[in-house]
């Protein structure tokens, strides 16, 4: 079987670059996912001429990608897609590797340097993409541009588009430079580190780096922070990436109401605080009024104020009688009648008077005094109404006893105030037949007369 060879060129000696390595650095606005591409061989080692360079590409989500060379002098040379491997797209956190075919190999050609592999994941294939297959699977490895500052900049950054990222790597031919320890932290920590364009993970990271310029980018959510800085030989640099703070303060009626910031516990009302630019979720909280949120977004260096109403958590009473279709009144004003299964009431928190009326029983008056947010029961038995009668009974003779249901109430003529209802009357007299009748008491005024028989 024939075999294809790539050799990477490398054209400029004492690491003395043509272009300036900021020009190929491309970062997308945000990190949508991350792609990550090294060697056979750790970062910054050294190949010597004729040996077997392979590459790894792994994408954090299925993908398209493209895979370049950049020597010193900077020339562009497409090594992926190719005429021996054109399928370019790749599944979420599977390791890609290049030569994945044994019908070609990429092996290292003088002269000396530092040379760059550069790759570009997009999840759908972009228009620059597809035209850039074309190229490679049509010609061997085709050179892309001899100036990679014009190409990167002007010819292919400019058209990519959608959901990307990218990642870079790099090597020494025949010698490797002096290093230095390039340290990068950030407050907050834990956000996503590049340094010159290749993805170092999250801060705080330690990366050992050439001697020269460096080019240290921290992505803070919407705010990226960018920083040029320069590391000479066995020297070590800090980067502390800090995140532009803005200004919110916050208030309420009540004061002393709980904060929390996307979640977070922060203090109480009135309060001031200090955070990173960016978007968060208010929240009010206090005890015995309704929760309040409110959704603000920062740019670096503005002031906020945000002042908040806190409504009273509202109260049930829930009024259940019997009999039932009783209606209700509180603080004089008509909320409804009574069901089977009673009537419901949403009210403030406060102190309430309750009248409960119902036709034929007696109303009853009462208060209830309600807390934030509490659901109250009240049953009710109301009682039938009570009227009286005024009865007059007279006799003739008089002088009779009366007995009303058994009970003496006097001799005649005599007035009674009694409930109205039905009675048994007894008239006793001596030497006079008793007379026991039932009478019925339910008018205001009630008159009876009875004539007494001698006994013979």
């Amino acid at each position: 079987m024939r075999r294809y060879f790539l050799f990477l060129m490398i054209l400029v000696s004492v690491f003395v670059f043509s272009f300036d390595v900021k020009s190929i650095i491309i970062f997308p606005e945000k990190p949508y996912f991350t792609v990550d591409v090294w060697l056979n061989k750790p970062e910054g080692s050294v190949y010597e001429i004729g040996e077997k360079v392979e590459i790894f590409v792994k994408s954090s989500r299925d993908a398209y990608i493209l895979i370049y060379d950049i020597n010193a002098q900077g020339k562009v040379t497409l090594i992926f897609p190719n005429k021996y491997e054109s399928d370019n797209f790749v599944r979420a956190n599977e390791i890609k590797k290049i030569p994945a075919k044994s019908t070609y190999s990429l092996r290292i050609s003088p002269p000396y340097g530092k040379e760059y592999i550069q790759v570009i994941a997009s999840t759908k294939p972009i228009p620059i993409f597809n035209q850039l297959k074309e190229l490679g699977t049509a010609r061997s490895f085709p050179t892309l541009s001899e100036d990679v500052s014009d190409y990167v900049q002007n010819r292919l950054k400019p058209y990519l588009m959608g959901e990307w990222v990218s990642d870079i790597t790099y090597f020494y031919v025949g010698k490797a430079p002096a290093f230095g320890t390039l340290v990068v932290d950030s407050d907050p920590s834990s956000m996503i580190v590049y340094v010159d364009g290749s993805y170092k993970g999250k801060t705080p990271v330690t990366v050992m780096v050439d001697e020269g310029m460096h080019y240290v980018t921290v992505y803070f959510g919407d705010y990226t922070f960018y920083k040029e800085v320069y590391v000479g030989k066995d020297q070590t640099v800090h980067v502390i990436a800090k995140m532009p703070s803005a200004e919110l303060s916050l208030s309420s009626s009540p004061s002393g109401a709980s904060i929390y910031v996307n979640g977070d516990y922060r203090g109480e009302t009135p309060l001031t605080l200090n955070i990173s630019p960016g978007n968060y979720t208010i929240t009010f909280k206090k005890e015995g009024y309704q929760e309040e949120t409110r959704y603000v977004s920062l740019n670096v260096g503005e002031r906020r104020s945000i002042h908040v109403n806190l409504k009273p958590l509202r109260a049930t009473l829930q009024l259940r009688t019997d009999p039932p279709d009783v209606n209700v009144y509180l603080n004089g004003r008509y909320v409804g009648t009574t069901g089977q299964s009673g009537l419901n009431v949403v009210l403030d928190p406060g102190t309430y008077e309750v009248k409960l009326e119902k036709e034929g029983y007696e109303t009853e008056v009462f208060t209830v005094s309600l807390k934030a947010g509490e659901n109250r029961e009240i049953f009710k038995r109301l009682e039938k109404e009570v009227t009286f009668s005024e009865v007059r009974i007279e006799t003739e003779p008089s002088g009779a006893l009366v007995y009303l249901n058994g009970y003496y109430h006097g001799e005649t003529p005599v007035t009674i105030y009694i409930q109205t209802g039905t009675y048994e009357i007894t008239l006793v007299k001596p030497g006079y037949r008793t007379i026991v009748k039932t009478v019925v008491f339910d008018e205001e005024e009630e008159y009876f007369r009875f004539i007494l028989s001698k006994i013979e």
